[in-house]
């Protein structure tokens, strides 16, 4: 099983390149100040990463209506090509929902990268499979989440499925940054 930590400086080019490699690099030099960052190791390499805010309003910010309210935001996270369907997504996503429930938030969500290609639609497959459903109209862009509880609940009760290692999060302020979007 993957261990999940706190992004270090020495991740960036790593991270930077699993979300290139995903489609959700931006061509410039990564920096996540301004996020929350976790990455997941295996046999001492990076081989994911998620990008997320705790205390987040995306669904008011964005004009849906049936938006809960403040939550924690998923705004990117890429699996390696290589260690996909091995549980390092599920494993991300896990100690993200661990993290917004220790910030006494309830809700998570993601809006997951579009497309009309077969890996769209396994982005969409994996993220119903880890409880999130979408919420809102059927459209390019459309926001899915669920209550933390939902995807806690699949751990064992008092186990964790994984190593994990906890350090202060990032609170440096970003001068800008631009939204990502998810992927499995």
């Amino acid at each position: 099983m993957p261990l999940i930590r706190d992004i270090s400086r020495a991740d960036y080019t790593v991270v930077e390149e699993l979300l290139h490699s995903n489609d959700l690099g931006d061509d410039r030099f990564y920096n996540p100040d301004g996020l929350d960052v976790v990455v997941a190791e295996l046999h001492g390499s990076v081989v994911g990463g998620a990008e997320f805010h705790l205390h987040h309003d995306f669904g008011h910010d964005e004009g849906r209506e049936t938006h809960p309210g403040e939550q924690t935001f998923v705004l990117a996270m890429a699996v390696a090509d290589t260690d996909r369907r091995s549980g390092v997504g599920r494993a991300l996503l896990t100690e993200i929902a661990r993290r917004t429930q220790e910030a006494d938030d309830t809700f998570l969500a993601l809006v997951p990268q579009d497309g009309d290609d077969d890996e769209a639609a396994s982005r969409q497959a994996f993220f119903q499979a880890c409880g999130l459903t979408r919420y809102g109209p059927d459209r390019p862009g459309a926001a899915w989440g669920c209550p933390v509880s939902k995807i806690l609940d699949a751990d064992a009760p008092g186990s964790r499925p994984f190593p994990h290692q906890t350090s202060p999060p990032l609170m440096a302020a970003r001068a800008r940054r631009t939204r990502r979007h998810a992927t499995g």
